[in-house]
């Protein structure tokens, strides 16, 4: 079984409409399995960080998800011609 890693980061919602896209198809391949995951935000403060588990949605990627893929989508929106920090 190939294990594909779906990363993204999504603020309004598009790209992660675009990587359940992608981990759709690749679910639809005989022998292949796709996780999607996300990243959490970046936080503003710098005495707190975001909380690591989310009460809901999509879960957060771990260095064991990234270990255990054999292959990685990354989605990320633009920023002045960048990724967004939260997925760099």
């Amino acid at each position: 079984m190939v294990e594909v890693l779906v990363l993204y980061y999504s603020k309004t919602g598009a790209v992660k409409e675009l990587a359940s896209y992608i981990a759709r198809g690749i679910n639809s391949i005989d022998g292949a399995e796709a996780k999607l995951r996300t990243v959490p935000e970046v936080s503003p403060d710098n005495e707190k960080s975001e909380e690591e588990i989310p009460d809901s949605g999509a879960l957060f990627a771990t260095l064991n998800d990234l270990k255990n893929s054999d292959g990685l989508f990354l989605g990320s929106p633009t920023r002045f011609g960048n990724m967004a920090s939260p997925i760099k």
